[in-house]
């Protein structure tokens, strides 16, 4: 019986722990002592609810078996979202929620949805992203694996490469590669969109008028071979996103698209290993990979 009430107890305490999306204590504590409490306001986004953020060791003692993973989400999304639900399927496939990570840049759709058109790749975005990073590197004293979806591909990348903002000429730092074990880039716009209505594919943005597609820190594309600074920027080199690099997109994705002025839009230059899918959509291309994602970050091999 006495094995039975503590078994019962650990599932009470796991249901609780999936079902709020904050950083724990233990993790807070280390965010606030080694960063300051700003900082970690600004990761936590507690403004946001109960999908803000999550992450973090029960107590100082909870060792990790694995690598941690940060989770970066894509636009009009939390990181208590898709991004949540991508780390709970790890979670069911060996992972302890002690190496799972997320925060929310940008505010989410906020009841519009047309929301995702006044999102760009600001520098305040990458920062937030690339401090978590390296705060789980120090946190957890492992490196770090990094899975993107969508605009949260090029903003993770650039948060990794560093350098100068394309928007605000900040400086950010060298790169993050040493840290950085394996990254899983998914539907990521890495050179543009294209939008795919009745199976026909429209460049989206080939003209600089609204802020996601903005010729410097936006997808700005479709004018070949011209694309946005920011584009040029986290494209210009290659191999700095980790020592393994996978990607992994449709052809039919309707919002990223396939190929844009002749490059696979979600394929990265220099990356190890490269999945295409026929049929999946924007969001299925997430869903219906997770043990894909989970066995490149676990072993690096499909």
């Amino acid at each position: 019986m006495a094995l039975l009430h503590h078994a019962v107890i650990l599932i009470i305490l796991q249901l609780i722990y999936e079902t709020k999306a904050d950083f724990t204590p233990d993790f807070k504590n280390f965010l606030v002592n080694n960063f300051g409490a700003d900082v970690e306001e600004k990761l936590a986004r507690r403004d946001m609810g109960e999908v803000g953020s999550f992450g973090g060791k029960e107590s100082a003692d909870d060792k990790l078996e694995n690598q941690p993973v940060v989770f970066v989400h894509g636009v009009s999304d939390f990181a208590g979202n898709k991004m949540k639900g991508t780390a709970s399927n790890f979670v069911k496939r060996g992972r302890k929620w002690s190496e799972m990570y997320g925060t929310t840049y940008a505010n989410g759709p906020q009841g519009n949805p047309l929301k995702f058109l006044e999102y760009s790749m600001k520098c305040e975005y990458v920062k937030q992203v690339r401090a978590l990073i390296v705060a789980v590197r120090l946190y957890t004293g492992r490196s770090v694996d990094v899975l993107g979806f969508s605009l949260g591909v090029p903003i993770s990348r650039k948060a990794i490469l560093g350098g100068k903002c394309v928007d605000t000429g900040e400086y950010l730092g060298e790169p993050l590669t040493k840290y950085i074990d394996t990254y899983v880039g998914v539907a990521g716009p890495n050179h543009g969109i294209k939008l795919t209505i009745r199976g026909v594919g429209l460049p989206a943005c080939a003209l600089a008028v609204i802020p996601v597609c903005s010729n410097i820190n936006g997808l700005y594309s479709g004018i070949c071979p011209s694309t946005s600074r920011y584009l040029e920027d986290i494209n210009a080199v290659s191999g700095y996103e980790g020592r393994y690099r996978y990607t992994i997109f449709s052809k039919s994705d309707q919002f990223v698209g396939y190929t844009v002025c002749g490059k696979e839009t979600s394929a990265i230059d220099g990356q190890t290993q490269q999945f295409v899918y026929e049929n999946q959509n924007h969001d299925r291309i997430l869903s219906e990979t997770h043990d894909l994602q989970a066995k490149l970050t676990l072993e690096h091999k499909a």
